[in-house]
């Protein structure tokens, strides 16, 4: 069988589009590039500056939580920090970075961009905009790497006092604090502004712009699914869910090797038995997370009363979660269990009991 060459391809491809295709009928005007390229820098700065206002403000309730539930990680999963967010002109995503040092007036120094609310830095007096000038006596970092060098100083494993100078305005402003304990786990907002989503890793929280935009219209739905996406991290699901997996993937080699199947039949079954071991509890994870989620907010100082209300707009803005899924309860269930929660926890708080959740034995 004779094949058509490459060149030909290309040939017959050109002749059609000049010949065989309609073309539009309006004479436009004048296109100008450049024009083009500045309006280009305009919608990336507005981007840029959007993006920013959601990462910021959902940082700093985010460290408040870190902060406050910090009992409820594992003690391997708590470190002692101060809870800011510091940045160079070398900092934040590649694509709008120099955008992001346009709005913050970054240069080659440490900047504080975000102050998490009621964190060592916050009770100390430490606010956006401030700049770091020396820690405990020496000059601060500055530079490509000065972000990494700052959080290895001021994150340990126990807790530090430090002295801080900090330059805000004219003055230089002498600071001392001492870092307290916190979860691990980090945050991020990514530039989705399509995907109502978030989602933990087991090392990370991660929020799409979309949902983060949303949420910020209300600080405890901020918080609340923040909290949440804490305790899916803190009670290590997604370690849970992987080993579900494999103990999904091993059944169906077994099923694959009973029932004499091809490798690729073997392959198929392996593929669906992991993915119903993933879900096998997923439902009952989301409902954990959503318990932990009111505790976590409770011992961050929040007034949790009125969080039940949160599933409310959810169902109203993804109408979808009314009904369960195979991985996610109903809102209408998630209420009901919130409200028992509440209960739970405002019976303690008057008994003056420890806030701790009630776990299983064994």
């Amino acid at each position: 069988m004779k094949t058509i060459s490459g060149k030909k391809i290309f040939i017959v491809t050109i002749l059609f589009i000049f010949f065989g295709c309609a073309q539009p009928q309006s004479t436009l005007p004048v296109y100008d590039e450049k024009l083009s390229l500045e309006e280009q820098k305009i919608q990336s700065q507005l981007f840029a500056q959007s993006w920013l206002d959601a990462y910021l403000d959902l940082s700093e309730i985010g460290y408040r939580i870190l902060f406050g539930a910090a009992d409820l990680c594992l003690q391997e999963d708590q470190i002692y920090g101060i809870g800011i967010d510091i940045a160079t002109k070398y900092s934040g995503p590649e694509n709008i970075r120099e955008e992001i040092a346009t709005i913050l007036d970054l240069d080659e120094n440490l900047k504080v961009v975000a102050v998490g609310q009621f964190t060592p830095a916050s009770m100390a007096g430490i606010k956006r905009g401030d700049e770091i000038v020396s820690i405990n006596g020496t000059r601060s970092p500055s530079g490509e790497n000065a972000s990494v060098e700052f959080y290895d100083l001021m994150e340990s494993d126990y807790s530090k006092s430090y002295d801080i100078v900090i330059q805000r305005g004219n003055q230089e402003i002498p600071i001392n604090l001492r870092s307290s304990k916190r979860c691990r786990f980090n945050h991020s907002v990514d530039f989705d502004n399509n995907t109502f989503n978030a989602f933990a890793d087991g090392n990370n929280m991660y929020f799409s712009l979309r949902i983060t935009k949303w949420l910020l219209q209300e600080e405890l739905g901020v918080a609340l699914v923040y909290a949440h996406e804490l305790g899916h991290n803190a009670n290590r699901h997604i370690d849970d869910k992987k080993t579900n997996a494999t103990v999904g993937m091993g059944v169906g080699l077994l099923a694959g090797i009973l029932l004499g199947g091809t490798v690729g039949q073997t392959q198929d079954l392996m593929d669906m038995g992991g993915q119903i071991g993933a879900n096998q509890y997923s439902v009952a994870y989301e409902n954990e997370a959503d318990y932990l989620s009111l505790y976590a907010l409770a011992l961050s100082g929040y007034n949790i009363d009125g969080a039940v209300n949160f599933w409310r707009r959810f169902a109203v803005e993804v109408p979808n979660s009314i009904y369960a899924s195979t991985t996610h309860p109903s809102t209408s269930e998630r209420f009901i269990r919130m409200e028992s929660t509440i209960e739970e926890i405002q019976k303690k708080i008057i008994s003056g009991d420890l806030l701790s959740p009630a776990y299983n034995d064994g």
